[in-house]
């Protein structure tokens, strides 16, 4: 029997919103054999209330069985196709249809739909939901389409030891026979993929959140804190609380739509897909990456920070007005990145996340934009197969730096103003880019006509040059379609700083604002400026590949660190780090740039991402030959980095985070890692994730065994330990290793998400030889594992097993990217998702090879 066909497209789902209005969904789902391991399904039930004008349609749902289907009162035997459950004999004409579908439904190890996990701890079992952007039909039939919002009711059968969470509060809670069932208040209407349950028991702790209204009202948000119990020590609820308060105040005032969900949890849980996801009342977020086990760095309660208000701006921009399609899904993540950095900054008090904004998230846009399958921000979606590969650098990173140019173009205040009329006006419904662009041209005198097409329905990043005529400086622009092959008239307003050499190193000499509105524009500096050094997008404020002049490169590689403010020094190391991708700076001349500043490096945000790209550097641009020594220096580097920092500090941190991962690359990486593990280093904390990252590098070496890193889960009995532990041993060296590694990632079809990133980056490291072996098995297999494995996991071990491959085996004749093309050319009909991973990893590798043949 064929795999069911779980795609949906854009037109048939168009048909289906225009026959179907939905009232309410009541979904129950037992889970009562939640801890019963050899229990692999759970029972769902759909009660669903619509208006139809058509007689039949259908709905979607994944799982095990359909065991009844009864539409307005009546059993019928139900068509279903593994994805779809056909209905027919609705009534039409106004009348109400209730469609009532029961159904087994699989537990999930993979993240996706209702995933179970026990934790080795204690041994409790708990159980959370993730759907977005298609997997609410894992756990219950819907129809999984944004645009059908319905009024949803959950109730919940768990064991009696279960704490249970919805979206809504709970409104009634029945116990008996060992289970206790919690039924939560109906949700306003809601898109499916944004509900949301989570059983265990869990650890829970709550606060208020309240706002004093012109009238002498207050209003009042439970909020809450949630994880599970083995972790409640690192669950810094004060914080998180702090946080929280300090953005529901931020978004209440900017958006002057009060928050329309009751409640505030957010639940931290292991296990997780994706950093976070925006569930109104129940927001959930990753525990890996946002609680701490140990004292955070300053970095890493601003990562926190960020994420949290990146996710409480979708409480307005996507669940309250939701995108019609996923063709705009951009309308609620691209302004999601930049509301979670702009209140990171301005209510949280992390005004370093502009500089992780410059560094590393804007990165992820440019590096998108570069590749052959870059799409516009408002992009051409046909289907859900596509919907899922664009949650991407475009779709977030690049939105959110064009709405953050849209802000200093159109202004502030009329932004804000646009924002206040979309939510007024589409509050509870589904939106499209015309609703908030008419809210945008009543809010403000700026020409948008030419705005969007050439921003949001264009691909490709502008670049931004500098030339010099004598004492006059100019700059230069060329903005292309790099899909449609033709050039686009973008404006850019920018800050132009200039920097003068001195003694103490470069100071500022001039600051003007100009406006790019040709292809060549002088830059307006009062005779007699000092110019040894031109950042033409100080500030960061314009979406575009900054280009330094000679001069300026040769000023600021030996004197960076001088460079005030941090922002600034983080948009000059971008525009390096983009010449060494693009192989216009070589990355032999950027580490000695980095090597050369990173010791008088203030900050330690900054520190971390520059000594993170010398690492690519070496890794990705340099050729093989020359990658030890490098390696050697750069370990060296940050041994004495880390020796030099004061004790306890950011920036102590910063450097053994850094040596950890590094010190692999080099043997003389194993003398600085066993004195950093024996504690010898002043006033550092070796927490759990430094000393499992330490070990990381010493197996990356050899130079610890199997017994050593089992013998340290002994000690760390823990899921984190357990992910770490598992990082270590694949790291180990040597063709059986990453044979091993191979086997369990492309056959064991009951690997765990974690444990399958953990497997895939330590297959990563160590020596290309030792993987050369599969670059023609992946070619023969990868389809194979994308039929046999869930999209998530699937698109995870094509991109992460991608063949490696360097300068050595030639640059315009490699055998991977022939192999690539090969594999390209035979399968035409492959899933769009796969070719699009092959395409983007063998372009990946087509840049690498030319920075590293200009490094040569």
């Amino acid at each position: 029997m064929s795999a069911p066909d779980l795609n949906l497209t854009r037109d048939e789902c168009a048909v289906r919103s225009g026959r179907i209005t939905v009232d309410t969904h009541r979904v129950d789902l037992d889970l009562r054999d939640l801890d019963r391991a050899e229990v692999q399904t759970f029972a769902s039930r759909s009660t669903i209330r619509f208006t139809s004008t058509h007689e039949s349609t259908w709905l979607d749902l994944v799982a095990d069985e359909v065991t009844s289907l009864t539409v307005n009162g009546t059993s019928t035997d139900a068509g279903y196709d593994g994805a779809r459950v056909s209905v027919g004999g609705l009534r039409t004409g106004g009348d109400v249809n209730e469609v009532v579908v029961e159904a087994r439904c699989q537990y999930s190890h993979t993240g996706e739909g209702m995933h179970r996990f026990t934790d080795p701890v204690d041994e409790k079992t708990y159980a959370y939901t993730h759907f977005e952007p298609t997997d609410a039909r894992r756990a219950f039939a819907c129809f999984e389409q944004p645009d059908l919002k319905a009024r949803f009711t959950f109730s919940v059968t768990a064991p009696a030891d279960c704490r249970i969470f919805g979206n809504q509060p709970a409104v009634e809670q029945v116990s008996q026979d060992g289970t206790s069932t919690v039924t939560f208040a109906p949700t306003p209407p809601l898109s499916s993929y944004l509900t949301a349950v989570a059983a265990g028991p869990f650890h829970h702790v709550t606060d208020v959140w309240r706002a004093d209204r012109a009238d002498g009202s207050t209003l009042e948000v439970p909020l809450g804190a949630i994880c599970r119990a083995s972790m409640a020590a690192h669950l810094d609820a004060d914080d998180i609380f702090r946080i929280t308060k300090q953005g529901l105040s931020f978004f209440d005032e900017a958006f002057r739509f009060p928050y329309p969900w009751g409640k505030y949890d957010q639940i931290f849980l292991p296990e997780y897909n994706l950093g976070a996801m925006e569930h109104p009342g129940l927001v959930t977020f990753s525990e890996a990456a946002y609680l701490f086990r140990g004292t955070p760095s300053e970095a890493q309660r601003e990562a926190r920070a960020e994420v949290i208000m990146h996710e409480m701006a979708h409480m307005w921009f996507g669940d309250l007005a939701t995108p019609r399609w996923w063709d705009d899904t951009w309308l609620k993540e691209s302004f999601a990145d930049l509301m979670g950095y702009l209140a990171g900054a301005e209510a949280a008090g992390f005004p370093g996340s502009w500089v992780t904004f410059a560094l590393n998230r804007k990165q992820w846009a440019y590096t998108q934009d570069q590749l052959p399958t870059t799409h516009p921000i408002v992009a051409d979606i046909p289907d859900l197969e596509a919907a899922r590969q664009n949650f991407d650098g475009i779709t977030y990173a690049k939105g959110a730096s064009v709405l953050k140019q849209l802000m200093a173009y159109a202004g502030r205040d009329e932004f804000f103003r646009a924002a206040q009329l979309y939510f007024q006006r589409h509050a509870f419904g589904s939106t499209g880019l015309q609703d908030l662009i008419d809210a945008l041209q009543e809010s403000s005198d700026s020409d948008l006509a030419s705005w969007v097409p050439t921003w949001l329905e264009t691909t490709g990043a502008s670049v931004i040059g500098v030339e010099r005529d004598g004492e006059q400086l100019y700059l230069t622009t060329d903005s292309r379609d790099v899909v449609a092959g033709q050039q686009v008239d973008r404006k850019h307003r920018v800050v132009v700083s200039t920097f003068a050499l001195g003694d103490d190193g470069l100071e500022r000499s001039a600051r003007v604002d100009v406006t790019i509105d040709a292809p060549r524009v002088a830059v307006p500096l009062q005779a007699g400026t000092q110019v040894d050094a031109v950042v033409a997008n100080d500030d960061d404020l314009s979406y575009a590949l900054l280009r330094l002049d000679d001069r300026s490169v040769e000023t600021l590689l030996g004197n960076l660190s001088s460079v005030q403010p941090t922002l600034t020094r983080a948009v000059v190391w971008s525009a390096l780090w983009n010449a060494v991708r693009d192989a216009q700076l070589s990355a032999t001349t950027y580490l000695e740039a980095a090597a050369r500043n990173a010791a008088t490096e203030s900050d330690a945000g900054l520190l971390a991402m520059l000594l993170g790209q010398a690492h690519a550097a070496i890794t990705d641009y340099l050729p093989p030959a020359e990658r030890p020594a490098a390696a050697t220096k750069l370990v060296r580097c940050i041994d004495e980095g880390l020796s030099a920092a004061p004790a306890g500090s950011d920036l102590q941190r910063a450097w053994a985070h850094a040596l950890a991962g590094t010190a692999g690359l080099s043997p003389a990486g194993e003398a600085p890692v066993r004195h950093t593990l024996d504690g010898r280093v002043d006033g550092l904390e070796l927490t759990p994730s430094l000393r499992w990252g330490l070990l990381a590098a010493l197996a990356e070496l050899g130079a610890v065994d199997e017994a050593r890193l089992r013998d340290e889960y002994t000690a760390d009995p823990t899921m984190s330990g357990a992910v770490a532990r598992d990082r270590a041993l694949a790291s180990l060296p040597g063709v059986t290793t990453k044979q091993r590694v191979w086997r369990e990632l492309t056959t064991d079809t009951t690997l765990t998400n974690d444990r399958q990133r953990a497997l895939l980056a330590g297959f990563a490291t160590g020596p290309d030889q030792d993987v050369a072996e599969f670059a023609g098995p992946y070619f023969e297999q990868v389809t194979g594992w994308w039929r046999e494995q869930t999209m998530a996991m699937a698109a995870r071990v094509a991109a992460g097993l991608f063949p490696r491959t360097s300068v050595d085996d030639g640059v315009t004749d490699n055998p991977v990217v022939a192999a690539a093309e090969r594999w390209l050319a035979i399968h035409q009909d492959a899933p769009r998702a796969l070719r699009r991973i092959v395409i983007e990893q063998s372009d990946h590798t087509r840049r690498r090879l030319t920075a590293q043949h200009a490094s040569a």
